[in-house]
């Protein structure tokens, strides 16, 4: 986290007004905010980030007196969503709530891409973060990783595992994880959830966040062969992680806030401050915790430098493993 992103405060260009908001010192008519704030996230409704999406809407429209809605707009590897807001005005008044996938994978997996990854937006903070849980159906004869992996070894290209589509964090999870235990294993990409399937033993093995995953272990549906974070989950402290048994290998998802470039850096400043606030609120933490994930709540310019690490080690992934969407 050492290169840095820096978002200047100039004591002449803004006044904190006694209401708590910010007087109009960048030239526009009225102060931060005075009209709803809407927060864009690549999901589906009731999906992935949009479930926070929504906690953060509430939470941060009391902080700053003011409506903020969740616009939903999934598809094209979340391109969609992102290119709405890196298009938007940079006033303060639509901002991106996603992993970081638009910017870390989604560059390397499209040919054209509608938004400049590294210019059309900015970070305000990594709010959560956690890893995910490599998962066996039931009648799969393992009950570890490293019996999965001999079991891989005896019946090369046999054991089918899903992904929420080529190019996802759980294909490119899995990937990881065959290249570092020098495996091949069947990939069966979905595009929609593939919870059933795998329930239902027509796919072996999934990669599924905690959210997902937590209930179907705890009942004995699935069976948790190791967890993908760079320490043992709280919520399923029994599992150990993939990294015990293949060191450096982990995977995480994270998600956070991202506004359009040139967004005055008062407003990215008073975002950040109102965020990392929410995040780390009793409510907040214990809201992310049970969904078995971590508060953060970085600076943008930690945000900044590692979304530049982690693309550059998915591209070199993505581009080693030559795959491609289209």
């Amino acid at each position: 986290m050492k290169k840095q992103l820096i978002h200047s405060l100039l004591a002449a260009s803004v006044v904190l007004a006694a209401s708590g908001t910010f007087a109009p010192a960048w030239g526009q008519g009225a102060p931060w905010p005075s009209r709803p704030i809407r927060i864009i996230t690549p999901t589906p409704v009731g999906v992935g980030s949009d479930i926070f999406a929504r906690a953060y809407a509430d939470r941060l429209g009391r902080a700053l007196q003011t409506p903020v809605v969740v616009e939903n707009r999934p598809g094209a590897l979340a391109s969609i969503g992102t290119d709405a807001v890196a298009k938007a005005a940079p006033d303060g008044y639509t901002i991106l709530f996603s992993t970081s996938n638009p910017f870390t994978m989604t560059p390397f997996l499209l040919s054209k891409m509608p938004y400049d990854a590294k210019h059309d937006l900015v970070p305000v903070t990594q709010a959560l973060k956690g890893g995910s849980f490599i998962v066996a159906n039931s009648a799969v004869p393992v009950k570890n990783i490293p019996e999965l992996v001999a079991l891989a070894k005896r019946e090369p290209g046999k054991i089918s595992f899903a992904s929420y589509g080529s190019g996802t964090t759980s294909h490119l999870g899995f990937e990881l994880f065959q290249e570092a235990a020098g495996i091949e294993l069947l990939h069966v990409p979905y595009k929609q959830s593939a919870a059933p399937d795998l329930l239902g033993g027509q796919v072996q093995l999934g990669f599924e966040p905690p959210v997902s995953a937590l209930a179907n272990i705890k009942s004995g549906r699935l069976k948790a062969l190791a967890y993908t974070g760079s320490k043992r989950s709280p919520a399923a402290p029994d599992v150990p992680t993939l990294s015990e048994t293949y060191p450096g290998v982990e995977v995480f998802t994270w998600l956070g806030f991202w506004v359009p470039a040139k967004t005055p850096p008062a407003i990215v400043e008073r975002l950040h401050k109102e965020i990392v606030a929410i995040t780390h609120s009793p409510e907040m933490v214990r809201l992310i915790n049970e969904a078995g994930l971590d508060p953060i709540g970085s600076t943008p310019a930690e945000a900044a430098a590692t979304v530049e690490r982690e693309a550059q080690a998915m591209g070199r992934l993505i581009k080693a493993k030559n795959i491609r969407i289209d």
